[in-house]
C-alpha cells in the first residue's frame, strides 16, 4: 500500500496518473492528446479526485476535452487545476499554443459544473496526510506576462525549433555545449507551466512539467538551494520531454537525483526529443544523491525513439558514465 506513479502512453506528450492506494486518492496530471484518454486514460481509471492540467499546449490538454465529455455519466471528476486560458487575448491556436481548445476544456469545465482553482508558485496543495504538492512554478508575475502576451498568427516556427535534435556528438562534446533555452518572454507558456515537488512520506518527485529552467533555478535557489546544498529527490519528471532547451547547467547544479522520467515516443514532425544532450549533461553533472549510475526512464519503447531520432547515446559512453536506459511506465512508493 502506497502512492502508485504512472506515466502513461501519451505519444509526445504528457499524462501521469497518480494514486494513494491506502487513501483512496487518484489525481492525473496532463491528460496528452485525445487519443490518450480514449486509449490509455480510460482504461486505467474512470474516476479522478482532481486533474492538473499544467499548461495550455496541445499535448498536455487535447485529452482533457473527451475527459470532461464524459462527466459524469463515464467519468467521475471532482475538480481542476488549471491556469486558466480565459485571461488570454487570442481565439485560435498558435502552433502548439492550443488557446482555442483551452477555451473548450474551460466551457466543459463550467458546464459540468466541476470547481477551478489555481496553482502558482509558493502555494501548497494538500492532498493526504503523506502527500502534498509544493509549486515551485509558474510565478505570478509570469502569467502576467502571459495574459497580456499578444501571440501573433502564423509564427509558431519557434515551437518547433525548441525541440529539433541534431545531437550526433558523443557525451565529452555534449557536455561543452552552451546553454540553450530561449529567454521567459519568448517561451512565456512554458515559463508558466504548472511544475511541482510531489512529498510522498520520504521520497519526493520533481515534476518539471514544461517548466522552464530558469524559473526552477530561480525559485530552488530562494529556498536556499545552491551547488553545496542541492534539493534531493529521488525522481525527476524532465521538462519539456528531454529538450536542451528546457534545462541550464544552473539548474542541473542544483539537482541531486539518480532517476530521471522523460515521457515521449520521440516526438512530433520536425521536433525530436529527448535530446543526447539532455541526457549526456545529466549523466556528467549532476550529483547521484549516493548511487553509482544514473537512470532514465522512458514510457515508449527506446527503439522506436531511436529508429525516428537516431542513437541517444552509445554503449561505450553509457558503460564510461555508468547510465543505464529502462522502459518504465510506472513506479509506486511504499
Amino acid at each position: 500500500m502506497g502512492l502508485l506513479i504512472k506515466s502513461l502512453k501519451a505519444n509526445h506528450g504528457d499524462c501521469f496518473l497518480f494514486r494513494d492506494i491506502e487513501e483512496g486518492i487518484t489525481f492525473i496530471v496532463d491528460c496528452g492528446l485525445k487519443i490518450t484518454y480514449k486509449h490509455q486514460i480510460i482504461k486505467h481509471t474512470k474516476e479522478a479526485n482532481f486533474i492538473i492540467l499544467t499548461h495550455i499546449d496541445e499535448d498536455h490538454i487535447l485529452g482533457a476535452i473527451p475527459l470532461l465529455e464524459d462527466v459524469p455519466k463515464i467519468f467521475s471528476l471532482q475538480k481542476a487545476y488549471l491556469n486558466s486560458s480565459d485571461q488570454i487575448p487570442l481565439t485560435d491556436s498558435h502552433g502548439d499554443i492550443s488557446v482555442r481548445q483551452a477555451k473548450t476544456v474551460d466551457k466543459l469545465l463550467s458546464q459540468k459544473q466541476i470547481p477551478v482553482s489555481t496553482l502558482i508558485q509558493g502555494q501548497t496543495l494538500n492532498i493526504t496526510k503523506d502527500l502534498f504538492l509544493e509549486i515551485i512554478s509558474p510565478t505570478k508575475n509570469d502569467l502576467i506576462m502571459l495574459h497580456q502576451q499578444k501571440f501573433q498568427q502564423g509564427s509558431a516556427d519557434k515551437d518547433i525549433k525548441i525541440s529539433i535534435n541534431s545531437d550526433d556528438h558523443d557525451v565529452s562534446h555534449l557536455i561543452s555545449k552552451k546553454d540553450e533555452f530561449l529567454n521567459i518572454n519568448s517561451d512565456i507558456v512554458n515559463a508558466c507551466s504548472i511544475a511541482f515537488i510531489l512529498h510522498y512520506k520520504q521520497r519526493k518527485l520533481l515534476y518539471l512539467s514544461d517548466a522552464h529552467p530558469e524559473v526552477i533555478a530561480n525559485h530552488l535557489e530562494n529556498l536556499g538551494h545552491s551547488s553545496s546544498n542541492k534539493l534531493a529527490v529521488d525522481l525527476v519528471k524532465l521538462s519539456h520531454h528531454g529538450s536542451s532547451k528546457s534545462i541550464s547547467n544552473r539548474l542541473l547544479n542544483l539537482i541531486s537525483c539518480s532517476n530521471y522520467w522523460i515521457s515521449t515516443n520521440g516526438g512530433k514532425a520536425k521536433a525530436k526529443h529527448p535530446s543526447p544532450t539532455t541526457l549526456a549533461k545529466i549523466a556528467v553533472l549532476c550529483d547521484r544523491n549516493g548511487s553509482e549510475s544514473i537512470t532514465f526512464y522512458f514510457n515508449h519503447p527506446i527503439s522506436g525513439i531511436e529508429s525516428r531520432n537516431g542513437n541517444l547515446m552509445s554503449y561505450d559512453d553509457k558503460k564510461k558514465y555508468n547510465v543505464i536506459f529502462s522502459e518504465i511506465s510506472e513506479v509506486e512508493w511504499l
